[in-house]
């Protein structure tokens, strides 16, 4: 079918999203945060800003990432865990719980574990090198449960999904949440390479399949069973799942490029296509030869869906018909470099764009920029969003905390840190991790949502 008229008819067939999805408020199912940003994550040389100098409350040594062949992927992921008051690390093989206020070692468990780590009401979940799975008690270290059938070697990632702990290492491992009873296991010829994810009754994998050219292949299990449902090629995860529908963007084949964001909503049970969107918030004329790129990274967040085109952030509400609806666009560009890209929000009323060096907000109430220029020196590592604070770590291991209202620095910090996971926010502390160290300082009063 030539370009033009399957353009045509998807075109033809497209309806709002609140018609895909039956009205408002979607169930998200996006497993990529938009409260972080990674950029330059290693080593460079030390500068300074004129923020109050802290020091660190207490430091941990833990294991690094036991398989590092992704580069420091499993290091942005994040290699603790927190709850209860306290950060839950691997060290030394063991499975330690630190006070998060004083970082003194509460309890330690087992032997020849590894990243990762699951906290959960109360229990945590991780996984030997063999791949035995563990269920611990996060207050007294005490072991609940080890599974009887050991999932492959190599966890590479767990999630709770209802009563069940679904465990990724290749293929997926659902185990009985109260025990430890291996439930069902899914696999496909071609390992499964991405997160998984469980929303609306279904667990979703994907893999990359190879042959004349590479694609993705969902696939969707009932979470119940493990039986596998359908598999669709050309699609991710899926954006949002609600009432039996699933919706995922489109992905291009060399035989169908997707020119514009193209969202499909799938039947749950048979993964065939029921409705299509098609959004061009840019206006793109496709009969230019000389038109730009049109197919953006899309997400739901809070009733509406976003759209990020890189210097330009796109959003229409959820059950709006994008040819009808007029879209909101959020740029830095009115005071910044036009290398700017779309960095991490909505958030506390901003939206932030980064070039890994300067570093600018969008108000999402007007739509007016600001600059947060003033407090770096050195390109960005990453930043995360916690209360009312940015925490940018810049690329020499210094973090900044800057409020993100009045675009102040508040606090720096030389954490002597390479390769940063995501900070976390715990019992009033603020926890930094990086490679084989984790450590803590006060979170400001000014900075925190009271």
């Amino acid at each position: 079918m030539g370009m033009i008229k399957w353009m045509n008819r998807i075109t033809a067939g497209t309806l709002g999203l609140g018609l895909l999805l039956g009205g408002t408020g979607a169930a998200v199912a996006d497993t990529a945060s938009h409260t972080s940003y990674v950029g330059n994550n290693y080593d460079t040389s030390a500068s300074s800003i004129s923020a109050k100098e802290i020091k660190a409350q207490w430091v941990s040594a833990m294991d690094a990432a036991a398989d590092d062949s992704q580069g420091d992927y499993s290091v942005d992921q994040g290699l603790t865990a927190s709850g209860g008051g306290q950060i839950y690390i691997i060290k030394s093989g063991q499975l330690t719980a630190l006070d998060a206020q004083t970082g003194k070692t509460v309890w330690k468990f087992g032997a020849g574990l590894q990243a990762p780590i699951l906290y959960r009401n109360g229990v945590l979940y991780t996984a030997s090198k063999p791949g035995t799975i563990y269920a611990v008690n996060a207050v007294n270290g005490k072991k609940l449960w080890a599974a009887a059938k050991p999932s492959s070697p190599g966890a590479s990632q767990l999630t709770v999904d209802g009563e069940r702990l679904l465990v990724r290492s290749g293929g997926i491992q659902a185990y009985r949440l109260k025990d430890g009873v291996l439930q069902w296991t899914a696999k496909d010829e071609t390992p499964f390479n991405q997160p998984i994810m469980a929303a609306g009754g279904l667990v979703f994998a994907t893999n990359t399949i190879s042959g004349a050219y590479s694609y993705n292949l969902l696939h969707a299990y009932d979470s119940a069973t493990g039986k596998q449902l359908w598999e669709s090629g050309h699609y991710s995860l899926p954006l949002a799942v609600k009432d039996g529908k699933v919706v995922v963007q489109r992905e291009s084949t060399p035989f169908e490029i997707q020119e514009l964001t193209t969202l499909d909503t799938l039947d749950a049970k048979t993964g065939k296509i029921t409705g299509t969107t098609v959004y061009n918030p840019a206006n793109i004329n496709l009969t230019d030869p000389q038109h730009a790129p049109g197919n953006y990274g899309a997400w739901f967040e809070g009733g509406r869906i976003y759209l990020n085109a890189g210097n330009k952030l796109y959003s229409y509400p959820e059950a709006a018909d994008p040819a009808k609806t007029v879209r909101d666009t959020y740029s830095a560009e009115s005071i910044g470099p036009k290398d700017l890209a779309y960095a991490a929000g909505p958030y506390d009323e901003r939206i932030i764009f980064t070039n890994n060096h300067d570093l600018y907000g969008v108000k999402t109430t007007d739509k007016s920029a600001v600059s947060y220029n003033g407090s770096i020196r050195n390109p960005i590592a990453r930043l995360d969003l916690i209360g009312h604070g940015m925490y940018v770590i810049q690329t020499d291991g210094r973090l900044i905390g800057i409020h993100l209202k009045t675009a102040q620095p508040v606090v720096q910090l030389e954490t002597n840190g390479h390769v940063f996971g995501p900070s976390l926010s715990e019992s009033g502390m603020i926890i930094v991790q990086s490679r084989g160290k984790v450590q803590a300082f006060k979170e400001p009063d000014s900075l925190r949502i009271k």
